[in-house]
């Protein structure tokens, strides 16, 4: 569990406030989708963005500093590149920033929905609705690709080799140039061996390539793998400190890898987090919140934890 020292000293006053909102006549009518949708890390500490076009800067203590809002925008994942900060969402909204203070509206050519951004040889890659892959050619120019697909692109990622997107519909995706895409129907290919999944979130580290997503039954799956051919599945078991055996119940949304200390994390649903190391029987799961939790990100120092209710949760590396 989290020491309780970093519990009451860095977060005392986010959880009286939580607790305060609960007993407020109305509060559980209020809709708790509301909140941030992506972090990413900047500088020493991190952006994160979400619903009402909310855009905000967090120091990695959790101090909030907002930059800008775009109250008629949902905004989905944030980029940053260099000197620029990207964020996108629904309806093809796209905001760049040069000078981290103000956001300009750019028009990508798409009115579908972005859902994820990441940067693959200096190009932006963007993931949206009704498989369609968006190229930054330039600062402003961003060129159209249609993949044939069954779900849309909830989620890309990227290292200096190739990238790759996943969608909801359990397809997986990847290329080499930015341009020429190929797919994978995991669905049709693990065809009475894993049950149909379909897929909330990518990651690419520079070993391996992980996906996390919702099997069939509803049950949460991760799979990981080396090349993107062959996939096998990490089994989602844990500890719950009383000696028995538990699997994780709830969806994962987002995935970060930890090279210091060489483990995943999943934020889940729930407000679950769930830590990976290579040792399998050494899952962990902690409770973290009474919020689903949307988004990772992490520097040298500190996680950094979004999820709905624009809640934030920085933890200390290497306290989990």
């Amino acid at each position: 569990m989290f020491p309780l020292k970093n519990c009451f000293e860095v977060f005392g006053s986010e959880f009286s406030i939580h607790s305060a909102c609960s007993s407020i006549p109305g509060m559980s009518e209020i809709d708790t989708s509301q909140g941030y949708k992506d972090v990413i890390k900047h500088e020493d500490g991190f952006i994160a963005v979400g619903t009402n076009g909310r855009i905000d800067l967090i120091s990695k203590s959790g101090e909030i500093q907002k930059l800008q809002d775009f109250p008629e925008v949902g905004l989905n994942c944030v980029l940053t590149n260099n000197n620029q900060i990207i964020v996108a969402g629904d309806h093809g909204k796209m905001l760049i920033s040069y000078d981290h203070r103000e956001f300009v509206k750019t028009d990508c050519g798409t009115t579908n929905t972005i859902n994820s951004l990441t940067l693959f040889n200096n190009m932006v890659i963007a993931g949206a609705n009704g498989g369609e892959i968006l190229i930054g050619i330039d600062k402003t120019k961003f060129k159209s690709i249609q993949l044939n697909l069954k779900g849309d692109v909830v989620s890309v990622s990227a290292n200096a080799s190739f990238c790759y997107g996943v969608t909801n519909a359990g397809e997986i995706i990847h290329t080499t140039d930015g341009i020429n895409w190929n797919i994978f129907d995991f669905n049709q290919e693990y065809k009475g061996y894993y049950q149909p999944c379909y897929f909330t979130s990518i990651l690419v580290t520079e070993q391996v390539i992980a996906v996390a997503g919702i099997k069939d039954n509803g049950l949460p799956v991760f799979m990981i793998s080396n090349m993107g051919k062959v996939w096998s599945e990490r089994v989602l078991t844990y500890n719950d400190g009383q000696g028995m055996q538990n699997y994780l119940t709830d969806s994962p949304n987002d995935i970060f890898y930890d090279t210091l200390y060489q483990q995943f994390y999943l934020v889940c649903d729930n407000g679950k987090l769930m830590t990976l190391p290579n040792c399998s029987h050494c899952n962990k799961l902690e409770d973290i919140s009474a919020y689903n939790l949307s988004g990772i990100s992490g520097n040298s120092e500190t996680l950094m934890i979004v999820g709905d209710r624009y809640y934030i949760r920085p933890i200390s590396q290497g306290w989990i």
